[in-house]
């Protein structure tokens, strides 16, 4: 018993430790602007009237090239990798990994429905095509997010989400990005046994943030 409440000290002490400097430190290695990302995508969402969702993200990704020089990966499409989290499956692009930050494109060509996961970080997700529909479990209707609206989950919270056939979004997370690859590894390492995409997704961010770590970008 007394280990286990030596035990309880540590994590309590760690989680409290981990609470303030994402609140209070992390924000200040932050490059990514929440506000700025989702304008970037409302215009070429505006400028692309009935344009496929290639277009789309292919245009945002322009963007963010221009806007971020040298933060950015390229757009390669055999650089897309399926991710397997919460129950859910989708696929993603990985424009930028650091310890502090992630951005990418995810989605479905074909529909998807899980759980969001409980994070360190708080995460914004911005609708380019599609639909999402999320609820919290106290919720009674669903929250509706369509082209242009950025869906925010904050650091601690957790939904239920589902996402329409053909749906794709920018995906910013900003905290504890480590503590995030559980939930985005475990399935694929115990359920789907997909080792080629968990071997890729762990490379590409791994190169990354030990790139962004010599530029000094946390």
């Amino acid at each position: 018993m007394k280990f286990v409440g030596q035990l309880s000290i540590i994590f309590v002490a760690l989680y409290f430790a981990l609470s303030y400097v994402h609140e209070n430190i992390l924000p200040q290695f932050y490059v990514f602007d929440r506000t700025r990302l989702q304008q970037i995508g409302k215009e070429v969402i505006s400028a692309n009237p009935g344009a496929n969702s290639t277009a789309i993200l292919r245009g945002v990704h322009a963007r963010l090239a221009e806007e971020y020089p040298g933060l950015i990966n390229d757009f390669n499409e055999e650089d897309w990798v399926f991710n397997n989290a919460g129950n859910a499956m989708g696929s993603m692009l990985v424009l930028h990994a650091s310890i502090s930050e992630y951005l990418i494109f995810f989605g479905t060509a074909t529909g998807t429905e899980g759980h969001t996961g409980t994070h360190f970080a708080d995460d914004y997700f911005l609708i380019l095509s599609g639909q999402q529909t999320a609820a919290p479990a106290h919720s009674r209707e669903a929250e509706v997010y369509l082209p242009g609206d950025s869906h925010h989950l904050p650091c601690g919270y957790n939904k239920q989400y589902q996402m329409d056939p053909n749906s794709w979004a920018l995906e910013l997370a900003q905290g504890w990005i480590p503590t995030m690859l559980p939930f985005g590894l475990l399935e694929t390492i115990f359920s789907t046994l997909d080792v080629w995409s968990c071997g890729k997704t762990i490379k590409i961010s791994a190169v990354n943030t030990v790139k962004n770590l010599l530029r000094g970008k946390i």
